[in-house]
């Protein structure tokens, strides 16, 4: 006999001691139990006698115990709690506890190691086996030992691959790094490093070759990339501007020693900052164009041509160089920006300035404000001179990332999202490019910024000019780390932003018809985005009972097309797309543009749909026997159910709203609906805002939350109709939510039902917070209020032009306003005279009491 029998080894009393003993006796059954069948299996002396001599004299039981769950056999550790009497007893339980959390912890390193193997795989871009982790988590309660059995030749295979495509991306560097060199480098003697090569090559290092495989075909070796501006010197604390400034200009003083760091770098810096001290010495026109001219020279223009006219506080002038170089020709093609020199007793910049687009205001006495309202009006100090006085390079790009976190991201990336689109321009690395320095320069994002917002928007302009705009509203403590970062939990996360692209999107789209087709679109699209005429078809008809809808889906189809949110066959069929351009029967396909934003929207297309069909239903020809708003409603309108979502807005204060909207959705029965929406009619009528307020919840809400919601809604009702909403984000009102929506919709439908038909109407609604008031102003283009409405008599109870029984819902504002007593803040609507150059119709001003950030109820 080559063994020892399992069977006689199980009943050994000294087992006990031995760990390698009761793990070799586990591999085989508990306690060593004999199969059904066979002969009784053995134990190999060797091992038998390694396991007794890793332990010479053995272990206390408990010490066993405890060598078991640190190496992570599981099943081992049990066999001895069952069999040894001394551990049976110890401690009321405890080692079994101790067992099961082991279990959990090996469990867990599974998962993890899973985790981070399929990570790996995706960062290199290298297929990995499939795994499941319920299995191997279900395995190794046995072992731990059990998860290497499966996960070790899958590592070393992931380590081999990631060895190889990392050789292969470095050849590629240093070729680039010769060609970036020019002729005199050779293979021998390559190019310097940068800070795009060392970029490119801490991404190897991380294992991360899909991001450094992108990077090299985006950012080549030698391309300009922003990480790579000279940056601007730290401020010396020990200086003072005027004493600086004094050691660079008054050659007699005596200067220290830690000047030299500071000394311009220049003649043309030298003269810049001897402009400078002329506009407090000499205040003058001649003043202001030599500091015009020298700023220019600065940058490299020839900055003979300034010409200053004198303005209130000051002289109005320009200077060129800032984006005259090939980074930012394209930003601002037209280069010459407007200066504003102050004199020196002018303190503040009127935001007034900026009329005709951005200026930078510069003077002796201005007061820098840490730049942080974002105006068209960049202030430029003393020291950010002083700072970029010592710079031999990257001149504009330093003086445009000073002036850039000013100014609102519109003075990079255009007004319109037109502009956009050719700032960035056709070729998708070039854009890409562009983009990094627009993300850089005004929001002081980075490449993973740049990565996140290509994924969310698919590089679609119209998308990132949305979300550009929303991220300049951020609060910037919020996004110290990155925007959108995955500690912030992503742009999935940005309600706020997913409710503007949202809109953004539906817009785009425009009549009901090409979004109910779009909403079809996404419903049935496969995961490359193909779909058929056929399918919106017949998915518009199966959500809906309606006879038109699937007529109306095929007309919106149309307008889909022409508007590029479906893309015809002959441009979805790309080659490797995975697309094809027709079906098996022979029947178009097209292709819905998938960006992030819109795959975020996949999950509630057949809702939207649904919802919308059923709106598009009621529009067109109420249902027969649908209940209608009791004698003397306002407005002569049918109740609740006859709305469309933007006008049951109208109710959401309502107590009986609710109740409504609850019947509705489980299916209620016709007379049961027409009960509620006449009590909800009643209520709406009857009841004070003083009882509709104190119902209402929660007693605070996020504007810009609510206005998203609102605008997507009223941009369905009015498609037509353009609205241009300004709120900065996370920006919270001591208003409950359901008054602050009745309120809201009131006043914007005034305003869009007024311009609806004018082919070009345009509602602007401007958010602006004086603390503890915020401001929002709604004006239109349209032909305003007549002559006699412009005080009190707008609010009064059913006044109004637009025909019998109207005329309730301004005066109902104002009730809802003046009601809000729990605050500091008075609150009410107003009638202004309107200034905007082009939008000269009515103009209303709502002044809300703000919620102090912190304080404000859970939406």
């Amino acid at each position: 006999m080559n063994g020892v029998p399992r069977e006689l080894l199980a009943t050994w009393p000294s087992r006990f001691h031995f760990p390698d003993v009761l793990i070799a006796l586990a591999e085989r059954g508990p306690d060593g139990a004999q199969p059904p069948a066979g002969p009784a299996p053995e134990l190999d002396a060797g091992v038998l006698a390694d396991a007794v001599l890793a332990h010479v004299g053995g272990l206390p039981p408990r010490a066993t115990f405890d060598t078991l769950l640190d190496r992570g056999e599981h099943d081992a550790a049990e066999q001895l709690l069952k069999a040894c009497p001394d551990l049976r007893e110890h401690d009321g339980g405890l080692p079994e506890r101790r067992l099961e959390s082991a279990r959990a912890r090996s469990a867990e390193v599974v998962r993890q190691r899973i985790t981070a193997l399929t990570r790996r795989a995706e960062a290199a871009g290298v297929p990995v086996a499939e795994l499941d982790p319920v299995v191997l988590a279900e395995r190794v309660r046995s072992r731990l030992a059990a998860a290497d059995e499966v996960l070790c030749p899958l590592e070393r295979d992931l380590d081999r691959q990631v060895e190889g495509l990392a050789a292969e991306l470095e050849e590629i560097i240093a070729r680039q790094e010769r060609e970036a060199a020019g002729p005199a480098a050779s293979a021998e003697q390559p190019a310097p490093e940068g800070l795009a090569t060392e970029r490119v090559r801490s991404l190897l290092a991380a294992g991360e070759l899909v991001s450094a495989r992108a990077l090299l075909n985006r950012e080549p070796i030698g391309v300009p990339v922003p990480e790579a501006v000279t940056p601007l010197p730290m401020w010396d604390g020990n200086w003072t501007e005027e004493t600086l400034l004094e050691y660079h200009l008054n050659r007699a003083v005596r200067r220290p020693p830690e000047f030299l760091a500071w000394q311009a770098a220049d003649d043309d810096a030298k003269e810049l900052l001897a402009a400078f001290d002329s506009l407090s010495r000499q205040p003058s026109a001649e003043a202001a164009e030599d500091f015009a001219n020298a700023l220019g020279r600065f940058l490299g223009a020839p900055g003979e041509e300034a010409v200053a006219r004198r303005i209130e506080g000051g002289w109005f002038t320009f200077f060129d160089g800032l984006f005259d170089s090939d980074l930012f020709t394209g930003l601002r093609p037209t280069g010459r920006v407007d200066l504003y020199v102050a004199d020196p007793e002018t303190t503040v910049v009127q935001p007034a300035l900026a009329a005709d687009g951005p200026v930078v205001a510069v003077g002796p006495g201005l007061v820098v404000t840490g730049y942080t309202d974002r105006q068209a009006v960049a202030v430029l100090s003393l020291r950010d001179l002083l700072r970029m006085a010592v710079l031999r390079a990257d001149r504009a790009a330093a003086l445009l990332g000073v002036l850039a976190r000013q100014w609102p991201v519109e003075v990079l990336i255009g007004d319109t999202r037109a502009a956009l689109d050719k700032i960035l321009g056709e070729a998708p690395d070039t854009a890409w490019r562009t983009l990094r320095w627009i993300t850089r320069l005004s929001l002081g994002g980075d490449a993973s910024a740049v990565q996140v917002m290509e994924n969310c928007t698919g590089m679609d302009p119209g998308l990132l000019w949305v979300m550009l705009r929303h991220a300049q509203g951020m609060d910037r403590r919020a996004s110290r780390d990155g925007l959108w970062t995955a500690r912030s939990g992503g742009w999935r996360k940005d309600e706020t932003l997913l409710h503007a692209m949202r809109a953004e999107l539906l817009a785009r789209c425009g009549e009901p018809a090409a979004q109910a087709a779009w909403w079809a679109a996404l419903a049935v699209c496969d995961r490359n985005g193909g779909v058929s005429r056929g399918d919106v078809a017949d998915w518009a008809e199966v959500c809906s009972t309606w006879p038109a809808a699937r007529e109306r889906a095929i007309t919106g189809i149309r307008a889909l097309e022409a508007r590029g949110l479906l893309l015809p066959a002959q441009d979805a069929a790309e080659p490797g797309s995975g697309f094809a351009a027709a079906d098996e029967n022979g029947a178009t396909r097209f292709r819905v543009p998938l960006s992030g934003a819109v795959r975020a929207l996949i999950p509630t297309a057949e809702r939207e749909l649904t919802t919308l069909l059923e709106e598009m239903e009621r529009a067109e020809k109420p249902h027969p026997g649908e209940p209608v708003a009791a004698e003397g409603a306002e407005d002569g309108a049918t109740a609740i159910s006859a709305w469309t979502a933007w006008h049951r807005n109208r109710f959401a204060p309502v107590p009986s709203y609710a109740a409504y909207i609850e019947a509705e959705g489980r299916g209620a029965g016709a007379d049961e609906l027409a009960a509620l929406a006449a009590l909800a009619d009643r209520e709406l009528r009857e009841d004070s805002a003083e009882e509709l307020i104190a119902r209402a919840v929660p007693e605070a809400t996020d504007l810009s939350r609510v206005m998203a919601a609102l605008a997507a809604e009223c941009q369905g009702q009015y498609g037509t109709v353009r609205l241009d909403l300004r709120c900065p984000a996370s920006l919270w009102v001591d208003v409950p939510e359901p008054v602050l929506r009745a309120v809201l919709y009131e006043v914007w439908d005034n305003a869009a039902e007024e311009v609806a038909d004018r082919g070009d109407g345009m509602v602007q609604v401007v958010v602006t917070l004086d603390s503890p008031e915020v401001l929002v102003r709604v004006q239109d283009n349209g032909p305003g209020l007549p002559t006699g409405a412009r005080a009190r008599r707008i609010f009064q109870p059913e006044w109004t032009t637009r025909g019998a029984a109207r005329g309730w819902g301004l005066p109902r504002v104002r009730r809802f306003l003046r009601s809000l007593t729990a605050t500091a803040v008075e609150a009410d609507v107003e009638v202004l005279s309107s200034s905007h150059p082009a939008l000269t119709g009515a103009a209303l001003q709502l002044i809300l009491p703000e919620r102090e950030t912190g304080s404000h109820a859970a939406p």
